[in-house]
């Protein structure tokens, strides 16, 4: 699969022709999913289904499955290899468990930032790196399809800050974090989406750990945790997923695979940007929701980051193979960012002139 490098104007030119060509008979294809609900199963699962559907002029008809109807949250890809769905969306790292390299590509703690990974995976050869990797391992055609900037970090029914203070903390959380925050000495617990309110509210986890401001908004848990606890170093980009089964690939023409193709990556740029504008009128809205702000303390970033690199160079050193030359790939892209912060956005921006 040729890697789509159209401009942004380029693209909307390019879809135009693809939708204008001739229709073909209709598929009616079945998408499993790992979402209940929300705006990851409404902005990036539904929204790339509707996207296809429109290009194709209806050629490719997809029907929408919540988790728990043709699959699990976390067997999505399984359910996709062996046909029980024609394709899905998810996030790999609910998977990371089968193979620890699917952390590396759906964001990790030690990993790129959301501008890097988004440039890193459509300039940089991220993209063919993942779809080499998923098909010679698991056996499905993939394509990002919804990138999420930085997490906002932990609603929390305790206020932490410190070290200390992470001594015993209840997290629910998913992925790889489960596995690094343990060396910070919290207690993390694993619970599908579907479950988190309810335990929050309970009592079962202290803080949960889900998204962004802005897409944590729906689900309320502002209402039952007092504190906002920020950054998400736990998190600092995240990446859905569309999986396809190869024989329903295979009967796609080269027009709708093309179509499918720029679809994904107009989704991941779309959820990034939605995400990104939406954040900034939520930080406002949890403030007048008699939320309180705290910010990790700078100890707490540095151990974080150190803990997912030892994570990663020991987990380098006894898998090898796609672990290894996924890692290397994205640390030298890593590298090759290191000035950045002396062009760009990263530094504190000056002041508003009065």
């Amino acid at each position: 699969m040729k890697r789509c490098t159209t401009t942004a104007l380029g693209s909307v030119a390019a879809l135009a022709l693809l939708a204008g060509s001739a229709s073909a008979e209709q598929m009616n294809l079945k998408m499993a999913t790992s979402w209940g609900g929300g705006l990851v199963m409404e902005r990036q699962a539904k929204a790339f289904a509707e996207q296809v559907e429109f290009l194709t002029d209806n050629e490719l008809k997809i029907e929408v499955f919540p988790s728990g109807t043709l699959s699990s949250y976390n067997t999505v890809g399984e359910a996709v290899r062996n046909g029980v769905a024609d394709l899905g969306h998810t996030f790999d790292g609910y998977n990371w468990g089968d193979n620890k390299a699917l952390a590396l590509l759906s964001g990790y703690a030690g990993g790129l930032n959301a501008e890097q990974l988004i440039h890193w995976l459509y300039y940089g050869g991220g993209q063919e790196l993942y779809q080499e990797f998923r098909l010679e391992e698991f056996g499905t055609i993939t394509f990002p399809c919804g990138i999420s900037p930085r997490e906002m970090g932990f609603h929390s029914t305790k206020r932490v800050q410190t070290l200390e203070d992470l001594k015993g903390w209840k997290v629910r959380t998913s992925g790889i974090w489960a596995e690094i925050s343990k060396g910070l000495g919290v207690s993390a617990v694993v619970l599908p989406g579907s479950e988190i309110y309810a335990a929050l509210e309970r009592g079962v986890v202290d803080a949960v750990e889900w998204a962004q401001l802005s897409v944590n908004k729906a689900q309320g848990f502002h209402k039952v945790a007092k504190y906002l606890i920020m950054p998400g170093f736990h998190q600092p980009a995240a990446v859905g997923s569309c999986h396809f089964n190869v024989d329903v690939w295979n009967k796609f023409s080269d027009r709708q695979k093309k179509i499918v193709e720029i679809a994904a990556r107009e989704m991941s740029l779309a959820f990034y940007q939605f995400v990104g504008h939406e954040d900034a009128y939520a930080y406002q809205f949890y403030l007048e929701s008699g939320n309180e702000i705290v910010v990790l303390d700078d100890a707490v970033l540095k151990k974080g980051r150190e803990l997912a690199y030892a994570w990663a160079d020991k987990t380098a050193a006894e898998e090898g193979g796609w672990f290894q030359k996924i890692l290397d790939h994205q640390r030298a892209y890593e590298k090759a960012w290191a000035n950045a912060y002396k062009y760009r956005d990263s530094v504190k921006p000056a002041a508003v002139p009065k």
